[in-house]
């Protein structure tokens, strides 16, 4: 009896043995599981905030590049903007003595004449017309511009020639003007710049 008994009991506690060796195998399988949850997780979290960090970084990156750009491109243009304020203030302050050079040649101030008497005709009524000239013209040219201005005119026309003036003719009549002296044609300041505007845009764009 006693070796049933103990029998039975021995059974019983390898049964209990066995069972809490299932248990603890499970339990550690469990943790080993949640465990690996868990590092996976914060491996994905860590690995989502390098992500969102280098994003950051590189916006920032990019945003500071972007001002700089638009710092640079802004001193550039204002870089631009005194050369060309420069450049302008430099012709108008020459373009008096390079209209008094071209006056001194006499093919560009035959040129300048005839140009004057086409506007003038197109602006003023017939008529006597008086023409003052600055000095420069010989006296057969100044029978040619009297001759071809009363043309136009259709009555003769009054030449004087008028040491003051540095360059250039000016034709007046009923007391309307056609000024084609250096004074006349660099009255427009605004035209003058806009067309020293133009031919130095013209020449930086040439290669």
């Amino acid at each position: 009896m006693t070796d049933v008994l103990d029998v039975q009991v021995y059974a019983l506690l390898s049964r209990l043995h066995a069972e809490q060796d299932a248990g603890c195998r499970k339990l550690r399988e469990t943790a080993s599981e949640q465990a690996a949850r868990l590092v996976a997780e914060a491996r994905r979290r860590a690995r989502a905030r390098v992500k969102e960090a280098v994003l950051q970084k590189r916006q920032r990156v990019e945003e500071h590049c972007r001002r700089v750009r638009v710092e640079l491109e802004s001193k550039q243009r204002d870089r631009s903007f005194h050369e060309m304020s420069d450049l302008l203030a430099r012709g108008l302050d020459s373009l008096p003595r390079e209209l008094a050079e071209r006056w001194r040649d006499a093919g560009a101030r035959d040129k300048w004449c005839e140009q004057v008497l086409a506007g003038a005709a197109a602006a003023l009524r017939p008529g006597a017309w008086q023409l003052t000239v600055a000095p420069g013209l010989a006296a057969e040219r100044l029978q040619a511009l009297s001759e071809a201005a009363s043309a136009l005119a259709g009555a003769p026309a009054e030449v004087r020639e008028d040491p003051a003036l540095a360059a250039g003719l000016r034709i007046v009549h009923e007391g309307a003007c056609y000024d084609g002296t250096v004074t006349g044609l660099l009255s427009d300041r605004t035209r003058v710049q806009a067309g020293l505007l133009a031919e130095l845009g013209h020449k930086e764009a040439k290669p």
